[in-house]
Order: structure tokens, then sequence, then C-alpha cells
């Protein structure tokens, strides 16, 4: 399992580099915004669970995460400047990763020894406070706290890699890919049908 959950990591470092570089290059960032919304984008939640647990942070450790990140981010910064991308790309790109890092915080929470509700609150904070930090510097509400249904899918797959690995009837690797397709389904199913939450109204407006 720990094999699958390292090319799940690198797969989400560079999917969230790339849509780190797509919200850049819909706010018309130049080649040094584009690799910084890059590097928070596909680090920052990871840099700010291992912070919290009180463990070196990851790519302070292994550099080649940041590396990575910083050569998604060339690639694609001249990649999109001769394609037309569309915003529902960022989308997508955005859903792969959040579906990978939730997995992979709430594993590492589960792996460090603590209770389900910490090892779901870490999944949580790695796979949506990246995309966070990115909407903030980019000028956008963070998907987090929009009406779509984001938070909802990253919490479901959360609940269900901790019930799956509490339950010991499973394969581990069989666990972590039926979380990441439970993420990964709900958010997709979202933007395919426009599907959301509530939102908050005040009065009659």
């Amino acid at each position: 399992m720990d094999q699958l959950l390292h090319w799940f990591d690198l797969i989400g470092i560079a999917v969230f580099a790339f849509s780190g570089v797509l919200a850049a290059g819909h706010k018309q960032m130049d080649l040094f915004g584009a690799v910084v919304l890059a590097c928070v984008t596909s680090t920052g939640g990871g840099t700010i669970r291992d912070i919290i647990l009180n463990i070196p942070v990851f790519w302070l450790q292994e550099p080649y995460y940041l590396w990575i990140a910083v050569i998604t981010g060339v690639v694609s910064f001249y990649l999109i400047r001769y394609l037309q991308v569309p915003m529902r790309l960022l989308m997508v790109a955005d859903a792969i990763g959040l579906a990978v890092f939730v997995v992979i915080g709430t594993q590492k929470g589960l792996e460090m020894g603590y209770s389900a509700t910490i090892a779901i609150v870490m999944g949580m904070m790695t796979g949506t406070f990246g995309g966070v930090i990115r909407d903030v510097l980019s000028g956008d509400i963070p998907l987090l706290l929009r009406r779509e249904i984001y938070a909802t899918a990253a919490l479901t797959g959360a609940a269900v890699l901790v019930a799956l690995d509490a339950s010991s009837k499973l394969p581990g690797d069989l666990v972590v890919a039926i979380a990441v397709l439970v993420i990964l389904s709900i958010r997709l199913a979202a933007l395919r049908w426009n599907l959301s939450a509530p939102i908050t109204r005040f009065g009659n407006h």
C-alpha cells in the first residue's frame, strides 16, 4: 500500500500544480506567479498537515516533491499559452488532486495512531487547503466555501477509508483505491450535473 500511496502522492502533486497554473492563466499571471500558485496548491495542504502533526514537512525531507511542482508549473505555463484550456479542466484537475490528497492525509493520520475523527480532519486539510491558498491568492472565493459539492465529497471519501480500514476485510491497496474513486465520483458527478449544496440566505433575499 505504501507504494500505491507514493504514486498517488506524486500524481496529486503534479495535478494540483497544473490546477494552480490554470488558475494563474485565467488571472493572466506571469511565469513567476504561475509557478508560485503551482507550488502552494500542490504542497500547501500537506505542509499545514505536517506542521499540525508536528512532523517534518514532507517536501523539506524529500525536495523532489517541490521540483515536481516547479517543473509541472513551468511546462504547464507554456502549454496553456498555446492551447485553449477551458475552466472546466481546472475543476477536473482539482477533483483528481482532492481525491488523492484527502486519502493520503487520512491514511497518514491513521498510521500515526490518531482517532478516526482526527484522521478525517487531516485528510480534509491535506486535500483542500492547497486549493484554498490557490483561490485566495488568485482572488477567488475558495471552492471549499462555495455551494459546490466539494467538502462533502472529501468528507465522504475520508469516512469510507476510515470505515474500510477499521473493518480489515479488504487489502490496503483496494481500500485506498475505493476511497479515491468515491471522492472522484462524487466530485465529478457534481460537476457533470451541476449539483450543489444549499446556500446561506438572510431574510427573503
